[in-house]
């Protein structure tokens, strides 16, 4: 369709107004004519306006950020406003947490209307980011039990407000976090998963420093959280027992650690429903040891891989060049798909991983895995039977059997580009 470049029309000072005038009427003209002589650049036209009444609208309505609640519940040090990195018990420990909810804005990148489910989850519009610190709701820790059954009471108040699931049961969000990770950065993880899962989200957070130098500090730092993961677990099944629930776990890096080892508290009573693994770092072997015994859980279990991540290469080689569970090449997989192929998918999502060094969480993809069991718009899974280690992979994997290309378990998946 032809159409006149208003750019290419000099208008002089003096006449400026009347040359725009017959300008703009040429191009009405135009358009006129093109209107009743051309059907399918009429319906294109209607189509483009109707687009751009849409994205007016949106442009209205949609917030630039969105302030999300975050239930948390953790074992840190209390430091003013935030938690520390320390221990919240440094001595002589009594096994309390502290709870409350933290109000974290997160950017509405997928330009969310906030609709009545929304609205409902607590979400909040906002203009801007916020400080580094995000605001809260402390629950009083004076009296434990007294702040335990007011957590509880909040999380059970999101529930009934939460849309049903097939099962005609509310979903529960429970994110646990990985290493070298300051308290806001987690809630900011949790509020980005709860962002795309569009559920109530409940953090529990254990005391890691979001300095790499502390890894081994934070080896021993959710060792000692152990027994008070496994009584917040004892705590969700008592409340599963008074509402009932599905609880969707997602745990990140070496936070796989406390959830797998409380496998002995929560196998068999019905409390996770669905379990996204993401780049666990954990001895693969431990890893069976604490699965050998375990019939097929009723639950759904995938695990993140990423050929891309340095960050659980480096792991295994501070812990004497034995495997981790989420290495995209790990010749364990071989000995562990003979139990649990059957329920257990494995992803490996090296194509999005971000980051020089990967180990990102892919909030996005498992979102998308979870409720749709497909990756999402625009991407594919197709089987992959090997993987090539990457250089540092291979280069900590050196005394062991890790070859260029290592065997996989036949239940692996490749996130690709779909065409």
């Amino acid at each position: 369709m032809f159409c006149p470049n208003l750019a290419h029309f000099e208008l002089s000072p003096k006449r400026s107004h009347i040359n725009k005038q017959l300008v703009y009427l040429l191009v009405h003209l135009l358009f006129l004519l093109t209107f009743f002589t051309s059907s399918p650049l009429v319906a294109s036209a209607k189509e483009g306006a109707t687009v751009q009444i849409a994205e007016t609208s949106e442009a209205v309505t949609v917030p630039k950020f969105v302030t999300i609640p975050v239930y948390y519940a953790t074992d840190r040090e209390e430091q003013g406003q935030t938690f520390g990195t320390r221990r919240r018990y440094h001595e002589l420990c009594e096994h309390e947490l502290y709870y409350g909810t933290a109000f974290v804005t997160v950017p509405n990148l997928k330009k969310k209307v906030l609709n009545e489910k929304l609205k409902n989850l607590n979400w909040q519009a906002a203009d801007h980011k916020g400080g580094n610190i995000s605001k809260k709701d402390k629950i009083d820790a004076t009296h434990p039990v007294m702040a335990k059954e007011n957590f509880i009471h909040r999380v059970k108040m999101s529930l009934d407000k939460e849309a049903l699931d097939e099962k005609g049961k509310p979903q529960l969000c429970l994110f646990v976090h990985g290493a070298a990770d300051a308290f806001e950065f987690c809630v900011e993880d949790a509020a980005e998963l709860a962002y795309y899962m569009e559920r109530p989200m409940v953090i529990y957070s254990w005391p890691s420093d979001p300095h790499l130098r502390g890894y081994f500090i934070d080896s021993t730092n959710i060792e000692w959280s152990q027994k008070h993961f496994n009584m917040f677990c004892s705590d969700l099944l008592e409340l599963k027992r008074e509402r009932p629930v599905d609880v969707i776990c997602l745990s990140h890096s070496m936070g796989n650690r406390l959830v797998i080892r409380a496998l002995p508290v929560v196998y068999g009573k019905g409390l996770i429903a669905d379990w996204e693994m993401i780049s666990p770092d954990i001895d693969a072997d431990t890893c069976r040891h604490y699965m050998m015994g375990f019939t097929q859980p009723n639950a759904k279990i995938r695990l993140y891989v990423s050929n891309k991540d340095i960050i659980l290469p480096f792991t295994q080689m501070l812990n004497g060049g034995y495997y981790r569970l989420g290495e995209a090449a790990n010749p364990a997989w071989d000995r562990l798909k003979r139990d649990k192929a059957e329920y257990l998918e494995r992803i490996d999502f090296t194509l999005i991983d971000k980051g020089w060094y990967g180990h990102s969480l892919p909030f996005e993809l498992v979102a998308n895995m979870v409720d749709l069991d497909k990756p999402g718009e625009g991407y594919a899974l197709v089987p992959e039977t090997s993987v090539k280690a990457n250089r540092v992979a291979r280069f900590a994997g050196r005394s062991e059997r890790l070859s260029a290309t290592s065997g996989e378990a036949d239940f692996c998946s490749k996130l690709v580009r779909s065409k």
